[in-house]
């Protein structure tokens, strides 16, 4: 994969690829399952983020600290956001759509295209 910029559509295409083959790889037997199992890697993925903040704030044990690197808090962020577009995916959720709506309704609800008019 290039080091050029992303479009949301094409790391959603990308994660569409990666589901198939965990889907292949490791088959559940219903839907309801794979959407269970994308939203538990959701949360578990979530905690090692956080895992890996508070240890950036000197607030885990020593020996985390001393091992601490940004690089891993990269990964874990990395690791959050393919697994909620995997999850989008199995939802069949229209993530560019949706950002979108979310981030006119953020702008719209604290008037943030006030100042811009």
């Amino acid at each position: 994969m290039k080091n050029d910029p992303m479009t949301i559509n094409q790391l959603v295409a990308e994660y569409k690829e990666v589901g198939t083959f965990l889907n292949t790889r490791w088959p559940l037997k219903d839907r309801n399952q794979q959407i269970f199992a994308r939203t538990m890697k959701v949360v578990e993925e979530l905690g090692e983020l956080a895992d890996e903040i508070l240890t950036s704030m000197n607030l885990a044990r020593d020996t985390k600290i001393a091992n601490f690197s940004r690089e891993n808090m990269e990964d874990e962020f990395a690791d959050v956001l393919g697994s909620l577009i995997l999850l989008a995916n199995e939802l069949d959720i229209d993530v560019e759509k949706v950002i979108k709506k979310k981030i006119k309704f953020t702008r719209d609800r604290f008037d943030m295209n006030k100042d811009s008019e």
